[in-house]
């Protein structure tokens, strides 16, 4: 199954996921302040970083030839590593318990995307 990896299909996707995170992120924040949410940014960093899971995963899967849902999956589990970096680098003390949940969510929000972005026409 890995010998059939793209790895450049999942790369794009970890890519688009992350700038998806990014924007949605921002988007949320904003919305979520103007309705007057208490944790506004890190609700709305939450929310696009699940989100983005699922482009990630759909990002994959469309450029998949074969397995779309093993990509969409590697994908969400590439953009859930970037986030624990990140959040590793700024300081978190990441518990084990945590990052298992976070790669867990990447895995099946991922997947599923790679299932829609693999359904062509």
């Amino acid at each position: 199954m890995i010998a059939s990896l793209r790895i450049i299909a999942v790369a794009l996707g970890v890519g688009i996921g992350s700038l998806t995170a990014t924007v949605l992120a921002l988007l949320f924040w904003g919305v979520l302040a103007l309705a007057g949410f208490d944790d506004a940014p890190l609700a709305g960093l939450t929310a696009a970083i699940i989100v983005s899971f699922g482009v990630a995963g759909y990002a994959a899967g469309r450029m998949a030839p074969h397995t779309q849902r093993f990509h969409g999956s590697v994908a969400g589990l590439g953009l859930a590593s970037l986030v624990l970096i990140i959040a590793t680098l700024g300081g978190s003390p990441a518990p084990i318990g945590q990052v298992l949940l976070l790669f867990a969510i990447g895995i099946v929000i991922g997947g599923f995307g790679g299932v829609a972005g693999g359904r062509r026409g």
